[in-house]
């Protein structure tokens, strides 16, 4: 008799255990995403830091060039590496930008089908 009470219990708590799965997949989905964004967003951040470090690098090539009224070799090279670096700097950051909205928006779809 006791034998079937454990049996009962077993079945009972593996049904109860298949209805908790989605739940505990779910919430380890929406964990990991939210890991990401964080990540994201701190890379974000020194990638934003970044290109205005090179801006004002950048304007401060500029204002040389301005202010001595010549063009040189070593200023124009300075300028073009300083534009480039600026531009690759910002592409990365527009980069991370849409990974972090994608990840926003994967969070969104995946409380949308699960509401509940």
């Amino acid at each position: 008799m006791d034998y079937v009470r454990i049996i009962f219990a077993v079945i009972g708590f593996s049904t109860s255990f298949i209805f908790v799965l989605p739940s505990l997949k779910k919430w380890q989905r929406q964990q990991v995403s939210i890991e990401k964004l964080r990540i994201i967003s701190q890379a974000l951040e020194h990638a934003e830091e970044r290109v205005v470090r090179f801006q004002e690098r950048h304007d401060r090539i500029l204002g040389q060039i301005c202010s001595y009224y010549m063009v040189n070799q070593d200023l124009e090279d300075a300028l073009a590496g300083a534009r480039a670096a600026m531009n690759e700097a910002l592409e990365f950051a527009v980069g991370l930008r849409k990974m972090q909205l994608q990840i926003l928006r994967s969070l969104t779809e995946v409380d949308a089908f699960h509401v509940g």
